[in-house]
């Protein structure tokens, strides 16, 4: 969140997204990747999760980590016939991904619908009940996995989710919860499908597709569509999936060639032979207009990922680089200001906190991450007795105001970060 009191004004694109400029970019810190997704989806019991033959041992599904896809199936196991857990990790390959976290869920279908399972998993993950043992064992494996930055879940999308009697609906409440998790970690960026058949709402108008994903309203994430046509697992032929994998593929492949504050748009998606449906420029003005990003065929250009907007109406968090920038600054105080914890809250510690504080900002700003031709006009990084008074220093809270210029907007958005006992926390006013 952020102390944000500023007029952006009109958009200058328009619309559908236009050309995006290239700039070297920051370094987040040693030792803190960026472009880093946790991928969760569902893989056949006897491989991926407990056998049907074996005493669940009570600690349920293991994270596990990959550093190529041809670790996916010696670590991770065997996809669901119906899962597009591969295709994602696969996708997030080709694409330029380095690293990544898998999740593997396995469901035992004994009671109810294969729809219900599947969907109950999903939500035992990501709702607060998971932070609670449940009768699968399930705990909050997540509290554990700090390397990540991304969320992506394309099992949403499977077949008996989407095409039950309230399939729809489902697929948007499992939505909400991955964006409701990414606001309460308050450090990684969720990046959504749209439905497979969803194009139908685009030819609606901007009323239609507005109402249709109407709830998905968040800084932390962002809906990309439509579908794309890739090689089968096995080879043996084509199969349409939803694009997040790949999608995570560029948002690596920027961070690692330009920056995380670079948007990951106007970028070649690999990997793939061809979209669901044709994006006319109007298409691509609708669906911005909502918060929906394109992939795009353009001749003689390929098939790109063309947009870079968030789900939220707020107009400081409307880019997703932007709202990047912000959530790394998150984490790189969570990996680099741990050892300030439980000291004396004193001017000794404001200082320590406000140099290390503008160290990172001044890096950003050296890289091309923030505009204005001199620090002051980028950045500015406040932490002192105004701020921190008696009443906040008794709770054990360190109170830091730090603005940035973002390449866009232009303007400072300005957020509020408490350090306490309780974590990193950033309020922003003017709303997120």
């Amino acid at each position: 969140m952020a102390n944000v009191s500023i007029d952006s004004g009109s958009d200058p694109r328009g619309l559908a997204p236009g050309v995006y400029i290239q700039e070297r970019g920051p370094t987040p810190g040693a030792g803190m990747a960026t472009g880093v997704p946790l991928f969760i989806g569902f893989v056949e019991p006897q491989i991926g999760g407990v056998a049907d033959d074996e005493e669940d041992d009570g600690d349920g599904p293991k994270a596990v980590r990959l550093a190529s896809w041809d670790q996916f199936a010696h670590t991770v196991g065997h996809p669901r016939a119906d899962s597009f857990l591969g295709y994602a990790v696969r996708g997030f390959f080709e694409n330029g991904g380095r690293r990544c976290v898998v999740l593997p869920l396995s469901v035992h279908e004994e009671t109810g619908t294969a729809a219900e399972a599947l969907s109950h998993a999903l939500r035992s993950v990501f709702q607060p009940e998971m932070y609670r043992f449940d009768d699968k064992g399930l705990r909050g494996v997540l509290d554990d996995i700090d390397d990540v930055d991304l969320v992506c879940v394309p099992d949403i999308m499977i077949k008996e989710i989407w095409q039950s009697a309230h399939g729809r609906r489902t697929v948007l409440e499992l939505q909400q919860h991955v964006l409701e998790y990414c606001r309460d970690m308050g450090d990684r960026f969720a990046i959504l499908d749209v439905g497979p058949d969803d194009a139908a709402h685009v030819a609606g108008g901007v009323e239609a597709a507005r109402e249709h994903w109407r709830g998905l309203v968040s800084p932390d994430g962002a809906l990309y569509g439509p579908w794309v046509l890739v090689t089968s697992l096995d080879g043996s032929g084509k199969v349409w999936v939803p694009p997040c994998g790949h999608v995570a593929g560029i948002y690596a492949r920027t961070d690692a060639q330009v920056g995380f504050h670079k948007a990951p748009a106007n970028e070649i998606v690999d990997g793939v032979v061809d979209v669901q449906f044709e994006i006319t420029h109007e298409d691509q003005g609708r669906l911005n207009d909502v918060g929906v990003n394109c992939l795009v065929s353009f001749p003689r250009r390929g098939i790109r990922l063309w947009g870079a907007r968030t789900l939220s109406p707020h107009r400081n968090w409307r880019y997703v680089n932007v709202r990047r920038i912000f959530l790394t600054l998150v984490r790189w105080i969570q990996h680099n200001m741990d050892d300030v914890a439980f000291e004396q809250n004193d001017p000794a510690i404001w200082n320590v906190t406000r140099e290390r504080l503008t160290g990172f900002c001044y890096e950003l700003f050296q890289r091309g991450a923030l505009k204005g031709i001199t620090p002051e006009e980028a950045f500015f990084v406040k932490c002192d007795a105004e701020l921190n008074r008696r009443e906040e220093r008794e709770e054990g809270k360190v109170l830091c105001e730090v603005g940035l210029a973002p390449l866009s907007p232009a303007e400072f958005i300005l957020i509020q970060i408490t350090r306490s006992p309780a974590g990193t926390t950033i309020e922003a006013a003017g709303g997120a």
